[in-house]
């Protein structure tokens, strides 16, 4: 199992939510190296929740 396997649906809901809070600013500013890794982070969450179902 790998660790992605290991997480619940609720720890990937927790994880798009802060990675579009910090997306969206509300944790200060993010640089373009920031911003392009929290948008690669969020597209792998948001896939691990779909595969979770």
């Amino acid at each position: 199992m790998t660790d992605q396997q290991g997480k619940d649906r609720a720890y990937w809901i927790d994880e798009i939510a802060f990675l579009e809070a910090r997306l969206n600013g509300s944790q200060g500013d993010i640089d373009n190296e920031d911003r392009a890794a929290c948008e690669e982070a969020l597209k792998a969450a948001k896939a691990n929740l779909a595969a979770s179902r």
